[in-house]
């Protein structure tokens, strides 16, 4: 009997603490710390929890709250922060942070931003920006958004760029003023480089409003090189003053290279003073969509007659910009008129060849040509 009796008081005194101790285990050294029910310790390596997809996380039966698992969906340390019936899963991140933007910037239309940029915290990228001006982007790269480019419309406008990864609400916002600017006849050559050209083509009745169509926006025709008029534009809107018919006399040799030059107005140019015939590359320039992105081609019939004045490109809008008529070609051999209404000529002072550059457009269409020197063509001035 006293065996049992040493027995049952070994157990109570010796296993009965060594369970008491087993409650705290330490993994990687001798013993726990004492607030740590499991620690473990190690200079070396580190702690893996169970790795899972958001599917996997989800089959979950009742997630305990304060349950971690590593979810490799999401690509961090999740938490439950709800309850076993209704989890609510959290990432363990930096809480995500947008500084204000760096500027408010207020500029003309068509003029280059200069760049805006917030910088972020937490964050894995940048969401589908909201509310930019057209024309403007914008970008992410080590934690910073930087938003650039170059607005076309005029206009007050309140932006929101959304931060990806686990961050919720938080955007990045601001505002962007854009000014209309009515900078008259003429259209961008280069980024936020403004060129005036005369608001109407050479011969033309410069009283007409130059931004409606007309028969007195036709203006006269010129051969390349020459300075003189060539065959005259319509004196009225009938069939009898449309001057359609062919040219006595028209000259059929080519002017010679250098009659006009890209590098300056010539002798031969016809233009006015301060105003030369345009360049092939400024031509081009206008027809630049991301120079000047507002184009349309007026017009209900853009079939070819000699009293058609209904048609035109149109480059702007309002009181900006240019309205070209389509005020057709004459014929290299004779200076007979044709394609008014139809089709859109006018010189450049580019040569090519034995022949010259012309800017000509349809409906819907538009592009730089090479044309035989000799035909008439109207000529729209540009200021040097």
């Amino acid at each position: 009997m006293k065996f049992f009796i040493k027995l049952f008081a070994l157990f109570l005194f010796g296993v009965l603490p060594a369970l008491h101790l087993s409650a705290q285990t330490v993994i990687g050294a001798d013993a726990p710390d004492p607030s740590a029910m499991l620690d473990v310790q190690s200079t070396s390596k580190g702690f893996l929890p169970p790795r899972m997809t958001t599917a996997e996380r989800n089959a979950i039966s009742n997630p305990a709250t304060g349950l971690l698992v590593f979810n490799t969906t999401l690509n961090c340390i999740e938490m439950n922060v709800g309850g076993p019936a209704q989890p609510a899963w959290a990432c363990l991140r930096v809480a995500c942070t947008v500084s204000a933007a760096s500027a408010t910037p207020t500029l003309d239309a068509n003029t280059a931003l200069t760049p805006i940029t917030h910088t972020t915290t937490g964050a894995t990228g940048i969401g589908t920006p909201t509310g930019l001006p057209v024309g403007v982007t914008a970008a992410w790269a080590s934690n910073t958004i930087t938003i650039s480019g170059t607005p076309t419309a005029a206009g007050t406008f309140n932006y929101s760029i959304p931060l990806a990864g686990d961050c919720g609400s938080v955007t990045a916002t601001g505002t962007i003023t854009v000014n209309a600017v009515a900078l008259g006849c003429g259209a961008y050559v280069a980024t936020g480089v403004w060129k005036a050209f005369k608001c109407h083509n050479l011969g033309a009745d410069e009283s007409a409003d130059p931004f409606t169509p007309d028969w007195k926006l036709n203006g006269n025709y010129y051969q390349w090189g020459r300075s003189v008029v060539a065959a005259n534009g319509p004196t009225g809107s009938g069939s009898a003053e449309a001057n359609a018919g062919a040219i006595t006399g028209w000259n059929t040799t080519a002017a010679s290279n250098g009659a006009w030059v890209d590098s300056s107005k010539t002798a031969n140019d016809p233009c006015p003073t301060g105003f030369r015939v345009p360049t092939k590359a400024q031509w081009e320039a206008v027809l630049d969509a991301t120079l000047n992105p507002t184009r349309s081609y007026p017009g209900t019939s853009w079939d070819a007659g000699s009293t058609n004045y209904s048609t035109g490109l149109r480059i702007g809008s309002g009181v900006t910009g240019l309205f070209l008529p389509v005020a057709g070609n004459r014929l290299n051999t004779d200076g007979t008129l044709l394609n008014r209404g139809g089709t859109g000529y006018y010189w450049s002072s580019t040569e090519v060849g034995s022949n010259a550059w012309r800017l000509s457009f349809v409906n819907n269409f538009a592009a730089t040509f090479q044309s035989n020197r000799t035909g008439g063509m109207s000529v729209r001035c540009v200021a040097q």
